[in-house]
């Protein structure tokens, strides 16, 4: 019970501060009738099922349903799925009250209620193991939920916001997802569109990202230009808007040579490029890994150099650790570049880690 407990508690706060709602929803017309939808459904305690393709935003656009409900100032619990291996199913943070827990421990000394509200977000609720599945069957269906901390038993009332990126329907029909817990979490469904679906919205999207790394990254990088947003507008971005926020990481690092790779005149080189010559096969997998590999390092060279091979500062622009970063430079054969930064090798990089 502690262990899942900790977990949880781990996961309350999140590293990255929500974007205004004018940023979560953009122009698009489509976006703006979520937008007024999740106002709605967010002051009711209703289940809410978000679907749509991985790196649509499920998990921004259910924080913000939580910013808009009564127990906003309460914790985002985010139950991560699959569970880990080797934690038993009798480890959960939730589970209906026991004997002993009745609605007259559910207020406090002023009359007001002790109950905590809570929102409860499940990511891709469809690899929820059958006997999880049970448990949130019965949190949905309004049996007492509460949390077990310190010895004490605190009731809680949940909001329950699950996400999928595959058909649940589908999941169902395979015998996959239980027909009945599918049913409960469908009460209210909302349909996040992919990307390339809101075009629209991907200026103002670069623009926030552009200026969320820039200030991370500590580069004065120039923001997109005209165009660049053309180019980022032509692309099929399979990958949505996480892959928008990737393209804008290397923007904002490398500049326009960030962005190789969008628009429809490179999509087709590449694929051409890594496509299998008459009597071979290729390993799609082996091609992706090749190249993030081949960009990572050029990102590195480039800025271990404008930093003069200074790897401490080196590792807190490209925030990572500096062990991470001493083994992304063995890994990338950028030990030899060194001796091109100074006459001693080793030495000089010593010297330059310790400099301010």
């Amino acid at each position: 019970m502690g262990t899942m407990l900790k977990t949880l508690d781990s996961c309350l706060t999140v590293s990255q501060p929500l974007p205004s709602t004018g940023m979560i929803f953009g122009h698009s017309e489509g976006m703006r009738r979520l937008w007024q939808i999740a106002e709605k459904v967010a002051g009711a305690s209703v289940p809410i099922l978000i679907v749509g393709e991985k790196g649509t935003g499920k998990e921004v656009f259910a924080r913000f349903i939580h910013s808009c409900s009564p127990g906003s100032s309460a914790p985002f619990l985010k139950w991560s799925l699959p569970v880990p291996e080797g934690r038993i199913s009798e480890e959960t943070a939730f589970r209906p009250a026991p004997d002993g827990i009745g609605d007259q421990e559910e207020m406090g000394g002023n009359g007001k209620t002790c109950r905590r509200l809570c929102t409860l977000f499940i990511d891709e609720v469809s690899e929820l193991e059958p006997e999880r599945q049970s448990e949130l069957l019965q949190l949905i269906e309004g049996h007492r939920p509460f949390i077990s901390s310190d010895a004490k038993s605190v009731p809680v009332s949940l909001q329950v916001i699950a996400t999928s990126a595959r058909d649940l329907e589908q999941e169902v029909a395979a015998g996959k997802f239980r027909a009945d817990v599918f049913s409960a979490l469908s009460a209210v469904t909302l349909r996040l569109p992919p990307l390339r679906e809101r075009r629209e919205d991907i200026p103002q999207l670069a623009a926030f990202f552009w200026r969320i790394y820039s200030e991370r990254f500590g580069r004065q990088s120039a923001p997109p230009d005209p165009h660049v947003v053309e180019r980022l507008q032509q692309h099929k971005w399979p990958g949505n808007v996480r892959e928008l926020e990737n393209v804008m990481k290397r923007y904002v690092v490398l500049g326009v040579d960030g962005i190789k790779g969008t628009g429809p005149a490179e999509q087709s080189q590449r694929a051409f490029a890594f496509a299998p010559s008459s009597g071979h096969s290729v390993s799609l997998k082996q091609v992706s890994r090749e190249a993030a590999q081949a960009l990572e390092r050029k990102i590195i060279l480039r800025t271990l150099q404008e930093t003069q091979w200074n790897r401490r500062r080196t590792a807190r622009a490209l925030n990572i650790s500096y062990r991470a970063l001493l083994y992304k430079i063995k890994a990338a054969g950028l030990l030899p570049e060194a001796s091109k930064a100074g006459a001693h090798g080793a030495e000089f990089l010593k010297r330059s880690d310790n400099a301010a």
